[in-house]
């Protein structure tokens, strides 16, 4: 029991029934009382109850026998079956023993409560842990069985586990209370007690998804990304903003904790390039050149781009890369004349020195833009900073927020191929 637990207990019962009250520890040692000059000794009837494990009533002839005892009732404090200390009430023992059953259990729900809070608390903890060396885990660190082993004595088998999802929170408001809002939100949101659903010490949160094994590989990834975009409504709707990453499809634990390591950097890599729900499948150019040394990125994306500022230049070769070769699309999706178009297209020519509509200049500019973005690096402060990321959400914003140039369907989601009803089907 701890101290400040028994003085919070001391006093609280001192001020409902107006009798001093003191508690003890399993040695009869007072460590909460009313009167705070009698902590840290020693209390006689307490020794006598913790002994026999039932009440006792100290008469004032027995009081005047005890050094520093007063007359009054002593009860045993039992939790799970076992005494762990004693509270006393002082007063006339006909009087006070009236107060002793219900002091008695009041103190004893309280330290119930206490124990619940510390068991919940040492779990979260534990399963923090397990998550943080599942996401540091490589086949040259050690053995997977101590992970599995670990998983195991928690409840969680991380055998079943399939992908991982990284949130981010913004990190001027990533207080305890909105983590725990979206911990919580989440928590219900993939109601399964097969899921390793944990807050990380940068004040991200991970969670690794037991789903069932998809058929083909690809969909699972697919038909989380619309989970995600409900979980990221549902956080909003709770006052909580994120934003998610997913990481690559997992067999094994050493795939599961690559899909971890994949969705931190996707939603780093994301939050920098625009959108909300991020992919590592989604991005794995974006993520590959995000590799490259910052020097060496950023004097490629000036030596390429030159004098390439102009935002409408911009939007207009990033419209270019959606539906490339297709001029009527891209002209209407910008509601230009044709002729504007090429106008365009030939003054980026210019000011770069590359012909967008060569696939091999096309990709090199697309390349520069993407590199001088990651430069530039998150937009706005999101809590967790060991991540890196990303996702291309068709943003109409700034100009080089959606830059990662991929086709699109009409509702700014990625155009995939054999992208059936059943792969969309809900997962949780």
């Amino acid at each position: 029991m701890h101290g400040k637990t028994a003085q919070s207990i001391a006093r609280e019962a001192c001020a409902v029934i107006g009798r001093g009250v003191l508690v003890t520890d399993e040695a009869g040692i007072i460590i909460g009382c009313s009167d705070i000059r009698r902590v840290g000794t020693l209390h006689g009837p307490s020794v006598e109850v913790l002994r026999t494990g039932h009440p006792l009533l100290t008469s004032q002839a027995d009081a005047e026998r005890m050094a520093g005892v007063r007359p009054g009732y002593t009860a045993p404090i039992i939790l799970s079956g076992q005494v762990v200390g004693t509270i006393s009430i002082a007063g006339p023992p006909g009087e006070v023993e009236r107060y002793g059953m219900l002091v008695q259990k009041q103190a004893e729900i309280l330290l119930m409560e206490q124990s619940f809070t510390e068991m919940r608390l040492r779990r979260q903890q534990a399963l923090r842990d397990l998550a943080e060396s599942l996401l540091l885990f490589t086949p040259e660190s050690g053995d997977d069985r101590l992970l599995l082993l670990n998983g195991r004595e928690l409840g969680i088998d991380l055998r079943n586990l399939r992908i991982a999802v990284a949130l981010a929170l913004p990190e001027e408001r990533a207080g305890d209370g909105m983590q725990r809002r979206a911990m919580d939100t989440a928590s219900h949101f993939f109601d399964s007690p097969e899921h390793l659903i944990v807050s990380l010490r940068d004040r991200s949160i991970m969670l690794f998804l037991a789903l069932p094994r998809p058929r083909e590989r690809g969909v699972l990834e697919r038909s989380l990304r619309p989970l995600c975009e409900e979980l990221l409504d549902l956080l909003r709707e709770n006052g909580v903003e994120a934003q998610a990453g997913i990481g690559s499809e997992a067999e094994t634990i050493e795939e599961i904790a690559l899909s971890g390591r994949r969705a931190r950097e996707a939603l780093d890599a994301g939050m920098t390039l625009g959108g909300r729900v991020h992919s590592a499948d989604a991005l794995r150019i974006e993520l590959l050149l995000s590799s490259i040394p910052r020097k060496v990125r950023e004097a490629f994306a000036a030596d390429v781009l030159g004098r390439l500022k102009d935002d409408e230049l911009v939007r207009t070769f990033l419209a270019w890369c959606e539906t490339p070769f297709a001029p009527a699309e891209v002209a209407k999706r910008l509601a230009v004349h044709r002729n504007t178009l090429q106008y365009r297209l030939k003054r980026i020519q210019d000011l770069s020195g590359l012909d967008p509509r060569n696939l091999h200049d096309c990709f090199a500019l697309w390349s520069a833009l993407t590199l001088r973005t990651l430069g530039q690096g998150r937009r706005g402060g999101w809590a967790g900073e060991g991540q890196r990321a990303g996702d291309t959400s068709r943003d109409a914003a700034a100009p080089e927020e959606r830059l990662s140039g991929r086709p699109r369907r009409s509702d700014g989601e990625p155009r995939r191929r054999g992208r059936s009803p059943s792969e969309r089907a809900p997962i949780r």
